[in-house]
């Protein structure tokens, strides 16, 4: 048993390092401001307040002012939908129970399919309800002021901590956002550099791979950015626009045959080398990038025309308008990042995401599972402590489903739920009763609060001190006049297990499996290709692209950067909307009527009606490439003989992933 303790006490976070020391210090005070409020206001309970800041306390003000706001809002929903749930159901034990939990799971559905700090607002949306109606089920005629109490405390508590933030926080997001684009550009320069100049190796594509999901993390700076720079809040669809075109130019995938001669590629890849260069070592911004690749385009074009590329075979005629593609996304990504140097504005807005709907359903119907569970326990038992259950089962569910591992998160909520009763214990029937005033009270606190919060900066103990501060906060809870009723902290405490414990359940009934996520991934990537050739002449192909780049990704993070099979169908699905929106284009400018125009919509049609057969369309790919040769438009055949052999690979890589 001591051997366990001391273990347990080792496991212990420091309550504060040097580098954590400022951070620990503005949460305190933060914290310390939403409870003197609370007390001047007179608010039921003022710890709720500080319970806020704590939950909301991060080193990085774009986070916390971004996850501040969005709490408000969030609140605002939940409080309404509150209103309503009170109005309809008041005296309806079961039927309110059931309304909870309904809106719980919607939010937490919702939380699952919101990026950003969008999914902080559908969580506390969620959760509000959760905290607000427990008590007012018990006394509906107290509902008002229980919701407006609850309310209230979330604006203190946000107000106070975004204050503190704001005054003393450095900001941060806005070097390293910069950074993080210049890293991305230069080796996304060298990456396409070396596609042009060398075979593709297992090496090459795992590199590709890394950078490919490197862009995606970006994303991630950007919504934290959004809270702390107005610079990035205003530029955040440009940039989002260039990651997608970077994505763009990093996954076009090498065609062998297919591609522009070799020796103009080697002509192309020198520059991109020595810009990669150049941008690493912060010799050029990404003005004088854009216009270096805009010169090799020109230069391209010079190529084209005096060499005599076209001239050539139409085969290599097309891997010449690949190439300039290929440029032209790269140029325009990085015309998109100069946006944070000077006032530019994209010429175009991509916005595409992947939201899985069957991941949503699963979390939202968990939701809906646990809290029917404690409403029954609380129903069948009589329990005084079923506000509790409630209210520690909305946050637990929500926190938990946005966990990579969720059962992991609970398991980390009971730690430090066990570490706060210990911790509360102590200071509640041991320390309170021996001081006096607001002062002694605070820096009685903050020695609790300081564990938790240095907690918080560690990504592995984050979920443990975010348990601990709430639920030390709420077990040492008092009003005005403090009660030391030690059987009813015993009583509240175990409440916090059994809520906890039916989440677990609810967890190991409806797990999160990854599998689930990488099969519902791959259906995605099969159907929204499907879409792409039933619908090619009405499709918007760049936020289609947008879409698939960010499913691609997130296969990727899932299964590693190695496992080229199980990605190659998406590279491939990117290049066949790249081939049907040149095909597109140049069908519009064919003179209506002429014998190429009605060869090219015949074409067109029977694509269209091989949808869900690729082998058949590549089929009448080649039937049309006949038909071009015949009529004496090579281009045309070539055209349709590349997307032929697009077709076939494509076949080739779903029956290999299928």
């Amino acid at each position: 048993m001591a051997e366990y303790v001391r273990r347990a006490l080792a496991s212990l976070p420091l309550p504060w390092t040097a580098d954590t020391f400022a951070y620990v210090l503005r949460s305190i005070i933060a914290a310390t401001l939403a409870l003197w409020l609370g007390f001047e206001l007179q608010l039921d309970s003022p710890f709720s307040a500080a319970s806020t800041v704590l939950l909301l306390v991060h080193p990085v003000q774009g986070a916390v002012v971004g996850k501040g706001f969005n709490r408000m809002v969030g609140t605002l929903i939940g409080v309404t939908a509150a209103f309503i749930l009170l109005g309809m159901f008041a005296q309806q034990m079961l039927l309110f129970i059931f309304g909870v939990g309904l809106w719980l799971g919607l939010c937490v559905a919702a939380m699952t399919l919101l990026r950003h700090y969008q999914a902080t607002a559908a969580v506390v949306a969620g959760y509000t309800v959760c905290l607000a109606l427990g008590p007012a089920i018990v006394a509906p005629e107290q509902g008002f002021d229980h919701i407006v109490t609850r309310g209230t405390a979330v604006v203190v508590g946000v107000f106070s901590l975004s204050l503190i933030a704001t005054l003393g926080s450095r900001k941060t997001i806005d070097h390293k956002l910069l950074n993080a684009l210049v890293d991305v550009s230069a080796r996304a320069a060298h990456q396409l550099a070396d596609r042009f100049t060398n075979e593709e190796t297992p090496e090459l594509a795992a590199r590709r791979a890394q950078l490919s999901m490197d862009i995606g993390k970006v994303d991630e700076l950007l919504g934290i950015g959004w809270g702390e720079s107005v610079l990035i809040r205003t530029r955040l669809p440009v940039i989002q626009t260039g990651l997608a075109q970077l994505q763009s130019a990093v996954m076009d995938i090498r065609l062998d045959d297919h591609d522009a001669p070799g020796w103009l590629l080697n002509r192309i890849s020198k520059p991109l080398r020595h810009l990669g260069e150049a941008l690493a070592d912060r010799t050029v911004d990404f003005t004088t990038a854009a216009d270096r690749v805009k010169q090799a385009m020109s230069a391209l074009e010079n190529e084209e025309t005096v060499g005599g590329l076209r001239a050539d075979a139409a085969l290599t005629a097309l891997g010449v308008e690949r190439l300039r593609e290929q440029l032209a996304d790269l140029h325009a990504a990085l015309h998109s990042f100069s946006s944070l140097e000077r006032n530019t504005q994209a010429r175009q807005t991509v916005k595409g995401f992947h939201r899985n709907y069957q991941d949503a359903a699963r979390n939202g119907l968990r939701a809906l599972g646990a809290t029917l569970v404690a409403g029954a326990v609380w129903y069948l038992s009589g329990w005084n402590q079923g506000p509790t259950l409630l209210a520690v089962l909305g946050p637990c569910c929500t926190l938990s489903a946005a966990a990579p591992d969720p059962v992991q998160g609970i398991i980390g909520f009971i730690k430090g739920t066990f570490y706060a009763t210990l911790a509360a214990l102590v200071c509640k029937f041991l320390l309170m009763p021996a001081i006096n005033g607001f002062p002694l009270l605070v820096v009685m606190l903050a020695l609790f609060w300081s564990f938790g919060i240095h907690a918080t900066t560690r990504p592995r103990q984050a979920l443990i001190g975010i348990a601990y501060l709430i639920a030390f906060n709420t077990l040492v809870s008092t009003g005005a006049t403090a009660h030391y009723d030690f059987a009813d902290f015993v009583n509240q405490a175990l409440a916090w297990f059994v809520a906890m414990g039916i989440c677990l359940l609810a967890f190991n009934i409806v797990p999160k499996k990854p599998q689930h996520t990488v099969q519902a991934l791959k259906r995605s990537l099969l159907h929204a290709t499907r879409r792409l050739l039933h619908r090619a002449d009405t499709l918007n192909h760049r936020r289609w692209q947008a879409q698939q780049q960010h499913r691609i990704v997130a296969l990727k993070s899932l299964l590693g950067a190695h496992r080229q099979g199980d990605y190659e169908a998406g590279y491939l699905s990117l290049q066949l909307s790249r081939e049907l929106a040149r095909l597109q284009h140049h069908t519009r400018r064919l003179p209506p009527g002429s014998p190429i125009a009605r060869c090219a919509a015949t074409a067109n049609r029977r694509l269209t009606r091989s949808t869900h057969h690729t082998a058949i369309g590549a089929a009448q790919a080649r039937r049309a490439a006949k038909s071009m040769q015949r009529l004496g438009a090579e281009q045309w055949a070539a055209r349709y003989r590349n997307l032929a052999w697009l077709l076939e690979r494509y076949e080739n890589a779903t029956t290999a992933i299928t």
